[in-house]
């Protein structure tokens, strides 16, 4: 069962950092997953792809990591064919914005012969709204 599929998303309301992890694996290969929902305002801080078997496509097993808004807002061409932690790398650039609603977040798994990784989406909300 996907984790957040068709569920609200939720703010637990004390102002700490929150996760959404989503598993990929080869059967993911060509699709476009959903990791999770984040409530409006919410801010990305940080996150990554968790390699635990290398994808073998050339160099990218993760096209991008983004929103319904904007596709790569959080991470593009990310490298996943060595085991590690691999950093979103567009944290830092003008697509990485808070959303006034909701926002589903989403990733691009490029097509391969075997990998598994699991994405972590660290955020934290505006809550209490200061």
């Amino acid at each position: 069962m996907a984790p957040n599929t068709g569920v609200s998303a939720t703010e637990i309301g004390y102002g700490v950092v929150q996760v959404l992890r989503k598993k990929i694996t080869l059967a993911d290969a060509g699709l476009t997953v959903t990791v999770g929902k984040m409530p409006p305002y919410s801010h990305v801080i940080g996150g990554g792809v968790h390699v635990t078997t290398g994808f073998t496509t050339g160099t990218v097993g993760v096209g991008y990591i983004g929103s319904t808004t904007v596709a790569a807002a959080y991470g593009s061409a990310l490298a996943t064919t060595a085991v590690g932690f691999i950093a979103l790398d567009e944290l830092a650039t003008a697509t990485n914005i808070m959303q006034t609603v909701e926002t589903t977040v989403t990733a691009a798994v490029a097509g391969t012969t075997q990998g598994e990784a699991y994405i972590l989406i660290m955020y934290i909300t505006s809550y209490p709204q200061a």
